[in-house]
């Protein structure tokens, strides 16, 4: 039995349990520390003469003005003002340093909304963080040493470290913790940790419909007088009212193991038809109908008012253990928005009767992955104590139950490929090859049944070792495996087999990281490990309320939580990856299409001499992805651009000197599109802000490497700074003389050939990366490309399918200023400059592409092959199944037949219409050997390789790899 978990579960960490709040009851004033420095406390700035409005005391004291008044104003937001000078704590958004007098808060005499309002969010054994209700984002921080003890905010949205952890102390010294809010409607013990799922998130909840989270950015807000409220982040299903009512759908979720006896379903809930107040009608609201929130048979109907939410109470009773389906349905309703939030399960039972359910229950659910024996070691290590059983069971809740098949059979494989098995579908996926379909798969079959059981495949008897032959393997054909024991019981399964890996992830996400399980099984016939992990949502828009299909950033941790490296689909170990939803392009595969065509044609970045391995690109490998035993379609998991994929020079950290630097753009930005204003035109004069570097953010880049707070929350944006103001400032003199010591340029105009031939509506700007090797040998800064989903006709919005100002046949620099955010800089004034010859060389490597990389029908064979294997292994089918209609792609039917003859269509036009008008590519010289060209290579001391590829200068040679080279019109060899 498995005892890969048996460690980490004894010796579980508290952590936030989903019923709690901090007992403010028992006294009226409290002392806040930081966990740093527990012997002192916040207070006033003007308690220690410090300049500061806010600042940490390091000594113990009893003085009045070290106490703070905590009332809670709104339901789980407090106000906290100084006991003596009565002033309140209010997030103020500025910042003042050197000396840092000022960190986003100030001492105000009134309440400034929800500026002044602060969650304490728990943390472990009765530390909190506390957030600011308006910035969500800003949490309480001590700026030590460096600062003197500031205290402040600071932005962050996952874990806080030990200086954004406080304790809260009464008058009498002692420790606040969480109490346990029981609503005067009904009794029982808060037993939400039994559900799977709750009112912030869809992760756990099986849907149907379009619902979304509401994630509002620290409200909305909606109360009514009885305490009832939806405050984002709140579950619901909305369009607006002039569109009629919301379509039938449906929120559920089935909890097992449940133990019998009363329980209570408690939500927040609005369900309503608003007033259309719009010139042509005066519709006025109507309460809801149809609407229902049920716990198996037993139903209370939803009906409120616009903006008033009502707490609803449902009782049922289960009269013996099992199970329990409850939710939200929705069924010809009148209403437009249903919402639901503060989900609550509670268990109407004494103390005694509580913790014995929740031991049986224990056992119950750990009895798949443990013996009787380790379960009853791991019981008795928590106790009689609550909350520790439930974070030992919701810890192996994680675990994916035995599968069907896995109660008859163990080590189930065909040929040596394993099996997975996606519950919304009742199927098992088998990854092979992609050569085996269409043809015979004579496979050994090999299991090890439990006692008593057997197989058969197709009606015929199977033992371990047999072989079977599949016919002709198609994909989304299924064959039935039976598995029978003993006693004659019997399940019969669905097996079809698809040649991309299968990734199982299992935990409740959001946009924290939190911890789960990961298994990655690849079509190479070793069976796939189950690893710890933690994961998080990532994206911008992808990641909005109303979407879907989420994107996930994993790092794998092993048995003791550290760093765990793994190698899959034979890409760079590492234990940081990406999976990649494709959620609104319509192909699922641009970005790693065009990504892939980079990674192949793109010049290498200046310092490859010395760093032959560096990529200015991802890898990644299409999968099928199952979370928590859904099945979530067709993703893409890709590595990370990062330090390691550039391969940039490492910080000392003995000397703590900055070497080689990595910053992302994550949005537009005077900064981020070098000197042009996004939407506002070109404005080469304007000031630029002055970075911070104690800030991992400047005008919308973010650094990436050195990592900000592994190096004492510092960094140093002086190289990107300087290229910046040079783009932006420089005369036309000065940017023709000196851009190529800032820019790399061969990888420059490779970017520039790219965006153009792709028509990017999203990378100009925002969603690049920017890198210097050594920041101690050179200023130069070289490219490399991300996240281009929204190219060849797509745009980043799911609104936008197939329109026509996506057509092809469009400058790309009238394209990004008429219907993006601007002209990119860097761009414009290469051009308008022709800097180092900028525009023939851009004309001259098109030509010289196009006779490879970017023939047209090379690059559509990229596309035509991918999307020809998801069609024969399958994976197509059911990705159409899973995600057409959906929201996330603005209710369209997905088809990759309809999405290919687009693609063929359009880059048949792009590729004619950049050949013909914008590089005009007939009137170039014919070879490298063209005495136009020569005498341009002798003029700038340009190098080329023998395909004619400009790839630096002379100044460049001694960093070039090995080659034939032709300088200054002659052939080289350096050997």
């Amino acid at each position: 039995m498995k005892r890969l978990y048996l460690l980490s579960l004894l010796i579980l960490v508290a952590t936030v349990t989903l019923w709690a709040r901090p007992d403010f009851s028992k006294s009226d004033r409290f002392q806040i520390a930081c966990i740093e420095n527990l012997q002192g406390c916040v207070v006033e700035g003007s308690f220690d003469n410090q300049p500061t409005p806010l600042y940490h005391h390091q000594q113990s004291s009893t003085e009045d003005a070290t106490y703070w008044i905590i009332t809670e104003e709104e339901q789980g937001l407090y106000s906290i003002r100084n006991a003596v000078s009565g002033l309140y704590i209010t997030y103020e958004g500025n910042k003042a340093d050197s000396p840092m007098v000022l960190r986003y808060v100030n001492m105000t005499e009134e309440m400034d909304g929800h500026y002044s309002l602060w969650t304490f969010n728990y943390v472990s054994n009765g530390t909190y963080a506390i957030r600011n209700a308006e910035r969500t984002d800003h949490l309480w921080d001590v700026r030590a040493n460096t600062y003197a003890y500031v205290v402040g905010t600071y932005s962050r949205t996952d874990s806080p470290n030990s200086n954004q952890q406080f304790n809260i102390r009464d008058e009498e010294g002692n420790l606040v913790t969480e109490q346990e809010i029981h609503p005067v409607e009904t009794d029982g013990y808060n037993v939400s940790s039994w559900l799977k799922a709750d009112a912030s998130s869809l992760d756990g909840w099986k849907t149907t419909g379009n619902w979304m989270v509401n994630t509002g950015g620290g409200g909305p807000h909606y109360n009514d007088a009885d305490g009832a409220s939806t405050v984002a982040p709140f579950v619901e299903s909305w369009h607006d009212t002039g569109n009629g009512p919301i379509a039938d759908c449906s929120l559920s979720q089935t909890l097992r193991n449940m133990p019998a006896g009363q329980y209570y379903l408690e939500a927040d809930m609005i369900a309503v038809r608003q007033p259309n107040n719009s010139w042509w009608s005066s519709q006025e609201e109507e309460m809801g109908t149809g609407v229902e929130l049920y716990a198996n048979d037993n139903v209370s109907n939803i009906s409120t008012h616009n903006n008033v939410p009502i707490h609803y109470v449902l009782p049922f009773t289960l009269d013996s253990k099992g199970e329990i389906s409850l939710g939200v349905r929705v069924t010809n309703t009148n209403a437009n928005w249903v919402a639901m939030d503060n989900l609550v399960l509670r268990y109407d039972v004494t103390q005694e009767e509580l913790i014995e359910a929740e031991k049986e229950k224990v056992r119950e659910d750990l009895a798949r992955a443990y013996t009787d024996e380790e379960i009853e070691e791991m019981i008795a290590a928590c106790g009689d104590n609550f909350e520790a059983l439930e974070q030992l069971r919701a810890r192996v809740a994680m675990l994916p139950e035995t599968d069907p098949l896995g109660r008859y059979l163990t080590n189930l494989t065909i040929d040596g490929y394993s099996l997975t098995y996606v519950e919304s579908l009742d199927l098992y996926l088998c990854s092979i090859p992609l050569e085996i379909f269409d043809n015979l798969f004579n496979a050994v079959i090999d299991f090890t049944p439990r006692q008593g059981c057997s197989l058969t495949i197709g009606g015929r008897d199977i033992a371990p070792g047999d072989k079977y032959v599949f016919s002709q393997v198609v994909g989304g054909r299924n064959y039935t495996f039976t598995a029978t024991d003993a006693e004659g019981n019997s399940t019969s399964q669905k097996v079809t087999f698809t040649s991309l890996p299968t990734v199982r992830i299992y935990g409740s996400f959001s946009n924290d990281y939190s911890g789960g399980l990961i298994a990655v099984n690849e079509a190479n016939k070793d069976l796939p490990d189950l690893m710890n992990m933690k994961a998080k949502w990532r994206g911008g828009i992808t990641n909005s309320g109303d979407k879907h299909k989420r994107n996930f950033h994993v790092k794998l941790k092993d048995e003791q939580d550290e760093k765990l490296e793994k190698s899959f689909f034979g890409l760079r170990k590492d234990n940081s990856w990406i999976l990649e939803s494709c959620q609104v392009d319509m192909s699922r595969i641009r970005n790693r299409t065009m990504t892939d065509l980079w990674n192949d044609f793109c010049t290498k970045p200046y310092y490859i001499a010395q760093e032959k391995k560096a990529m200015s690109g991802t890898r990644g490998h299409f999968v099928e992805l199952i979370l928590n035993d859904e099945y979530r379609g067709i993703y893409c998991m890709t590595e990370n651009l990062d330090r390691k994929q550039m391969k940039l020079k490492k910080i000392d950290e003995e000397t703590m000197t900055t070497h080689g630097q990595l910053w992302k753009s994550k949005d537009w930005s005077y900064a981020t599109m070098m000197g042009y204003r996004p939407d506002g035109g070109y404005q080469p004069k304007d000031h630029l802000s002055d970075p911070n570097n104690g800030s991992n953010m400047w005008d919308s880049y973010e650094v990436k490497y050195p990592d900000f707070e592994d190096y004492g929350y510092q960094t140093d944006w002086e190289t990107l700074y300087n290229c910046v103001d040079f783009v932006s400032h420089a005369s036309d003199d000065e940017f023709r003389q000196h851009v190529g010591e800032y820019l790399d340029l061969p990888v420059v105009i490779d970017y520039y050939i790219l965006m153009e031939t792709i028509l990017a509506t999203d990378n100009h700007g925002k969603n690049m990366f920017f890198a210097n090797y050594d920041k101690q040998e050179d200023k130069k800064i070289t490219f490399a490309v991300w996240d281009m989903d929204a190219t060849c006709g797509q745009r980043w919005s799911d609104a936008y399918y197939h329109q026509s100002f996506l057509g092809p046949e469009q400058d790309y620099a009238e394209f990004i200023v008429g219907y993006e955010h601007g002209d990119y800089n860097v761009f414009k004034r290469l051009r308008e400059t022709d800097a180092e010859d900028f525009n023939m060389q851009v004309r001259l490597r098109y030509r010289d592409l196009r006779q490879n990389y970017l023939d047209t029908e090379s690059i559509l064979d990229r596309f035509r092959t991918q999307l020809n294997e998801f069609k024969t292994c399958g994976a197509a089918q059911r990705e159409y199944a899973r995600w057409s209609y959906d929201s996330d792609v603005a209710g369209h039917e997905l088809d990759f037949d309809v999405e290919m003859e687009y693609l063929t269509n359009w880059f048949t036009r792009r590729m004619n219409y950049l050949d013909n008008v914008r590089f005009m590519i007939d009137e170039l010289p014919s070879d490298i050997t063209d005495i136009n060209r020569i005498a341009y290579a002798k003029a700038c001391n340009v190098i080329y390789d023998i395909r004619g590829q400009k790839v630096g200068t002379t100044e460049d040679y001694d960093r070039l790899p090995s080659g034939i080279y032709i300088i200054n019109g002659k052939k080289s060899v350096k050997k």
